[in-house]
């Protein structure tokens, strides 16, 4: 019997985000979250960014000593979806999988500086389990009692990992592996490696000013905005979550992954590998619009409404919640995708901000909130490395 996989429960911790209440309050009036910090460029320039700049609360945790940032912000988000998923996880099978690119980074460079610079006696002898990347997934599963004897996995697909993990913990509910995944994803990218990185693909860009980069859908534009944070969903089959009287937030009715095959360098120009992913689990579904993975990058957001159009046609909307958010990596396409549960839940679209949306007059792209029906989502995401995926959430099975 292959079960129908439900989202009961839903956590973030983003830049001045610290629930879902504050998300839905986001994405209903077009607020951006956007910071400036000065100092994250290598001339000391500064960088527009998203950044959880207060104290965590798990920082304060003695037992979460010497965690990594990641698995801290990874806790605070499972934590909502827990209390909202009433996570009833006596006798059953679980898996934890946590998408990630950039956990364990910030650890690693502070490491090798000290290191490097005659104060190996300053690094800490957590050091091991702080820059172990899979310490993102474990430190979760193990924070709540969840990792005896289960599944615990950490990807690392690039900034598809997150609707990676998705796909991954949709698997196993449908065939039976398990009655309960607790999914997400985590990122810490702000560290010079990382800024580093895109700003040598001049993909990021120094010295602006907040709505002058990271524009969705703007030939103008061809940069993204970094941030960090988690977010996370509890998924588990139908048939548990009904038995137990607990409420469905939305169906996971179509997932579809696939990679580029191309150059660990390069990704596929022409979107058709993404596309597919699209096309496969759209189906035939209705879709009320498509949450795409625009960020900026002009490259991504021509493949989205290409794609887009070709699947869908002209009169079906298209929208960005980066201009709020920031682009988090892998965490972004599991915001997305519980942005697209409140979406369902309320009736309405997320607008696309900080766009003059120049070169895309053809697309039907949600400038400002609109309240409408929703019962179909398409969610997309596509990862360096060459990884794509479309994950629809629905608001029926």
């Amino acid at each position: 019997m292959k079960h129908k996989s439900v989202i009961t429960g839903f956590g973030v911790k983003l830049p001045r985000i610290n629930n879902s209440i504050q998300l839905d309050q986001i994405l209903k009036n077009g607020i951006c979250t956007h910071s400036i910090v000065n100092g994250l460029g290598p001339g000391k320039e500064s960088l527009v960014c998203g950044i959880i700049d207060e104290e965590l609360e798990e920082e304060k945790e003695k037992e979460l000593r010497g965690y990594p940032r990641a698995a801290l912000l990874g806790i605070a988000a499972a934590k909502e979806a827990m209390q909202m998923g009433i996570f009833n996880y006596q006798n059953a099978r679980i898996a934890v999988i946590m998408g990630t690119s950039t956990s364990s980074l910030p650890e690693i460079e502070r490491g090798s500086f000290l290191y490097r610079n005659n104060q190996y006696r300053k690094i800490s002898p957590f050091h091991a389990g702080m820059t172990n990347i899979h310490s993102l997934s474990s430190g979760v599963a193990n924070y709540f009692g969840l990792g005896d004897g289960n599944l615990v996995f950490t990807l690392t697909n690039g900034c598809s990992s997150g609707t990676d993990a998705l796909f991954l913990g949709k698997t196993l509910i449908e065939n039976g592996t398990v009655d309960l995944c607790l999914v997400g994803a985590a990122e810490t990218p702000l560290c010079d490696s990382a800024i580093a990185s895109f700003a040598k693909q001049k993909a990021l860009k120094f010295n602006a000013q907040i709505g002058e980069t990271g524009n969705p859908f703007s030939k103008k534009c061809n940069t993204f905005v970094i941030s960090e944070g988690a977010a996370v969903v509890v998924l588990e089959a139908e048939q548990q979550a009904k038995k137990e009287n607990k409420r469905i937030h939305g169906y996971i009715t179509g997932a579809a992954a696939n990679n580029d095959g191309v150059n660990i360098h390069r990704m596929d120009n022409k979107g058709e590998r993404l596309y597919k992913t699209f096309e496969e689990a759209v189906g035939n579904k209705e879709i009320s619009f498509t949450n795409s993975l625009a960020l900026g990058l002009d490259i991504q957001d021509s493949n989205e409404s290409a794609n887009h159009i070709k699947k869908l046609g002209h009169h079906t909307p298209i929208t960005s919640i980066k201009g709020m958010i920031g682009h988090s990596f892998a965490t972004s396409g599991v915001v997305q995708v519980i942005s697209s549960l409140l979406s369902i839940r309320d009736n309405y679209i997320p607008g696309t901000i900080l766009s003059d949306f120049k070169g895309y007059e053809h697309v039907n792209i949600v400038k400002e909130t609109r309240y409408c029906d929703i019962r179909h989502v398409a969610v997309t995401s596509h990862g360096f490395g060459g990884n794509n995926n479309t994950i629809v959430v629905s608001r029926e099975g």
